[in-house]
């Protein structure tokens, strides 16, 4: 087939690298296949390896310890022993602190609050990482499915151009028509690049959220897949909620007990000694007098850290109400939108890219009008594919607001 020369050496080298690949790069991916990987197992591998929720583990595996450790009654006793170099003179001291302020019950509350804040946060960030994980599938479904609308734009471009060609070898059409085909073809490739861009970054994004390369055709076909049906509300405090509210407490408790360390702790214990063969025995008090330091820094700073806590908790509340009331109001919208919408926009889109491209064959449209609508046309069959990818966010931010169990869905 003979073409025109066109203007520019960068438009004959696009065209001489596009115009080989002219079968389907849709119908190349189907060729390819792949293992489906569904939006429940995206979230399953993502919950295994997310350095948010190995960093909330350790944190709680942490606070369990500090726990389980503020649980004993005592601390660990003190043993002391000396002997003179002639082995005329020993002794031994043993000592167990004591403390007479309540110390020790303030200790073991903090490390409850703190160990109930760590249990609450892992499962926040359990969520929080299952809802991230949704919308990044989302984004590579949505991705992957505008691609397909710019392959098609591209397919068009081709088919038009070597119509117009075709009657302009035939003397039915003008060279000023053939270019304008030509540049319709150019701004056809541009968009398919720029669509496969945005594609390896969406796949690039959910590989390193689940840890695994996941090709476009594994994805599943629509982004609502990713978006599981609202269950019913638990009635239940969000966690990050009462995480804050644990976490006031441990600080609450915590203050109590920097301040109960204002007068240190005393030193129960027995003493025996050796001195000339013979051996003295006895109690021992060891007692430290706070004449100057009285744990200043510290009630100062566990203070402070009683009005950070309940400063967090004021703004979390605040803002998991915002997200529940904003989430709630998008939704009922995205609802009442897509009610009223076309059931199938992609085969309506389609319908009317056959209808406009026969009525230019036929010679019922002129070419600026064929370009124009078909550009009219994928540009609403991209806009049906984004619209799908919002409706889908709005119910997972949504699901993350209510903190809905299915978000997680069957992962462990």
């Amino acid at each position: 087939m003979r073409f025109l020369p066109l203007h520019g050496v960068g438009a004959a080298l696009l065209f001489a690298v596009l115009l080989p690949l002219r079968p389907s790069w849709a119908q190349q991916q189907d060729r390819d296949g792949g293992a489906p990987f569904d939006p429940t197992a995206a979230v399953t591998a993502a919950l295994e390896i997310h350095p948010d929720i190995q960093a909330a583990q350790a944190e709680l595996a942490r606070a369990l310890g500090a726990r389980a450790e503020s649980a004993l009654l005592l601390d660990n006793p003190q043993l002391s022993a000396s002997t003179s170099v002639d082995r005329a003179r020993q002794s031994a001291q043993l000592t167990q602190p004591l403390s007479l302020t309540g110390a020790g019950w303030h200790q073991r509350a903090s490390s409850r609050a703190a160990a109930n804040a760590a249990e609450h946060t892992l499962t926040r960030t359990r969520l929080v990482v299952s809802a991230d994980t949704r919308k990044t599938y989302v984004a590579a479904v949505v991705a992957t499915d505008q691609v397909r609308v710019a392959a098609e734009g591209w397919e068009l471009a081709v088919r038009l151009a070597e119509a117009v060609t075709r009657q302009q070898e035939e003397g039915e059409a003008s060279v000023l028509e053939v270019r304008l085909a030509r540049l319709a073809q150019v701004k056809s490739a541009a968009s398919l690049l720029q669509a496969r861009e945005a594609q390896a970054e969406a796949l690039s994004e959910l590989a390193a959220q689940v840890g695994r390369m996941v090709p476009a055709e594994s994805l599943s076909s629509s982004p609502l897949s990713a978006a599981p049906e609202p269950t019913q509300p638990t009635g239940e405090t969000r966690t990050d909620i009462a995480a804050a509210q644990e976490l006031l407490r441990a600080a609450e408790a915590e203050l109590r007990l920097q301040r109960a360390q204002s007068l240190p702790s005393v030193g129960l214990g027995l003493f025996a000694s050796v001195e000339d063969g013979q051996t003295f025995v006895g109690p021992s008090l060891t007692v430290e007098v706070p004449l100057f330091r009285r744990n200043q820094a510290g009630r100062a700073q566990a203070g402070a850290g009683v009005d950070q806590a309940g400063a967090s908790v004021a703004s979390t509340t605040a803002r998991a109400e915002a997200q529940v009331r904003t989430a709630s109001q998008r939704q009922r919208e995205a609802d009442q939108l897509s009610a009223q919408l076309l059931a199938d926009p992609v085969a309506e889109a389609r319908a009317a890219l056959s209808s406009i491209e026969a009525g230019y064959l036929a010679g019922e449209i002129d070419l600026p009008s064929t370009v124009l609508l078909q550009a009219e046309v994928l540009e609403g069959e991209a806009a049906a594919a984004a619209l799908l990818g919002q409706l889908s966010r709005a119910r997972i931010d949504l699901l993350l607001a209510t903190e809905d169990p299915a978000l997680v869905g069957g992962a462990p």
